[in-house]
Order: structure tokens, then sequence, then C-alpha cells
């Protein structure tokens, strides 16, 4: 009977937090300007309530999972360092090593094993499972361009791993995976269209980390890989062009904003899944928050059949 309720508590958690957060951060000057509509002060920090609603729901869950337990902590000190990051602004290589680090320190926590689909299982070394975290966490903190995508397209990713997990008949993982969902839906009902705060680090590095933690975790790594499609290319992308791991500042920026419509900067050479999206012509927030949201429906679908 824990499970159903574990779900409640983390959406419950996450919404009712979300009016004094996002008003704690206008009276602390944590904001920034939403440049699509010309809005200043909106809370930029505000992946907190899907921090503070997933670490609810999954330490409910954990009173029944050792190895759920064990995990917690992990989850937690990347989205800590997002939260950082948010307000102090980290060095790229730190966003980068602390998530690694942290997933070293989960292997030898926890035996991970890696099923790839038609080959079998393998259990030491899983590396693979391993690189999936601070991989997947940092490629969901590349891809956050419009209101509403990064938590309405978790939720989705979520939803694929809790069916698949449930179509193994592991029920724990489905709820796991079900807390992932109830925290990414707690956190878009501030950050949907027009958002009254947006995502910050924090939220993509927490959900980033929730949802590859438990992936390696429960042995679902080529699932979420799926499912994660969308960021994982663009991630590629970026990284690739702009020939290593940089901060966002220190690259040339591979589209602008031209009368509230995306437009793709022919001078840089760095590309991104946005920058193709818009490759055929200037598109507007919502048009690339439904070809992107539509992107990772697909992707999500296609990781429930493998």
């Amino acid at each position: 009977m824990i499970e159903p309720l574990a779900l409640i508590a983390a959406f419950i958690a996450g919404a009712s937090l979300g009016p004094w957060w996002l008003g704690y951060q206008k009276r602390k000057g944590v904001v920034s300007l939403d440049v699509y509509k010309g809005r200043p002060n909106v809370p930029k920090a505000g992946g907190l309530i899907a921090l503070v609603a997933g670490l609810v729901g999954l330490s409910a869950l954990s009173t029944a999972d050792l190895k759920l337990a064990l995990a917690i902590p992990v989850i937690f000190v990347i989205g800590l360092v997002g939260l950082l990051d948010d307000l102090f602004d980290l060095n790229e290589y730190v966003r980068v090593a602390v998530p690694l680090l942290a997933a070293v320190a989960l292997y030898f926590l926890v035996r991970l094993k890696m099923t790839l689909p038609f080959m079998g299982t393998f259990y030491s070394p899983a590396w693979l499972a391993v690189l999936a975290i601070p991989v997947v966490t940092n490629a969901y903190n590349m891809l956050d361009p419009v209101n509403g995508f990064l938590p309405l397209s978790n939720a989705l990713i979520g939803a694929s791993l809790a069916i698949s997990a449930y179509l193994r008949g592991e029920i724990t993982a489905a709820y796991a995976f079900g807390v992932h969902v109830a925290a990414s839906l707690a956190l878009y009902l501030y950050n949907r269209y027009p958002a009254k705060a947006f995502n910050g680090n924090v939220g993509s590095y927490f959900l980033g980390a929730e949802a590859s933690v438990l992936a390696a975790v429960y042995n679902m790594v080529p699932q979420l890989v799926f499912a994660s499609m969308p960021y994982i290319v663009n991630g590629i992308l970026i990284v690739f062009s702009a020939r290593g791991i940089k901060g966002r500042g220190k690259i040339d920026r591979p589209t602008y904003l031209s009368e509230g419509r995306v437009n793709q900067n022919c001078d840089s050479s760095v590309l991104s899944l946005v920058r193709l999206l818009v490759a055929d012509g200037p598109l507007d927030e919502y048009s690339i928050f439904k070809g992107l949201t539509i992107l990772t429906l697909i992707t999500s679908a296609l990781s429930i059949a493998i």
C-alpha cells in the first residue's frame, strides 16, 4: 500500500513547495529573463521542486529496498551540484566530475549489472551502467530550451520505464520510476507555458540523475538510452562540434532569437538538436516544444519495445 502513497506524497510535496520556493527566489534575486516573452524576474532554480518531490517519494519506497536506499544519496548529491551551479556558477568540469564520481561510488555500493537486448547480462564490470549516469545527467542539462519541455519529457521517459519495469514483473522499480513521473509533473506545474519558474541546472541535473541512477540500479540502462535519445543526440552534437566540454558562455550559440522566433546561427560551428529543428526556417517557442516532445514520445515508445 505504501507504493501508491509514495507517488502521491511526491507530487504533493513538490507542488506544495512551489509557491514558497518561487517567492523566496524573487526575494533573494535568484531570477532570470524569459527571452521569448521579454518577462524579467522569473525564478531560475525551480527544479528544486522536482528534487524535493523525488526524494520524498523515493525515501518512502526505500524502506523495503536496500538498493534504492543506497542510490538516494547519489541522486541527491548530483542534484545538489545543479543547485549550487544555479547559485554560484560552478566550473563545467566540476559539473561533469561529480556525477562521474557519484556513479563510481554507486558501482561499489550496489552490484550493478547490464542486460543488453539480444545479447545478455553483464555483471562485472558493468561500466556502461556507470557511465550512463554522468552522460545522461549532463545531456539533460544541455537540452532545456523552452518552457515545459524538460519536465514533460521526463514524465514521458519515466512512464515508459515504469511500464517496462512492470512488464518485467519488477513492481518496486515500476513505482520508483513512477516517482520520477510524479516529480516531473510537480515541476511541470510551474514550468509549463508561460513558465512561472525555470528548471535551472538543479532541475536538469536532478531529473537526469534520478532517471539514470534508477536505470542503473534496476538494470534498465538500454531502455533509458532509447527513451532519452533526443537528449543524448543533442549532447553528442554539441560536445563534438564544440570540440570538448565547455560552458554555455564559452561557445558560439548555434541559434539566436529574433522577434520571438528561433533562427539558426550560420556563423556558429556548434550544432544542436534545436538548430536542426530550425534549419528549414525559424520556429516559435511552442513549435520547438511540440517538435521535441513528439521526438521524446516516439523514443519513449521505442524503449518499451526493446
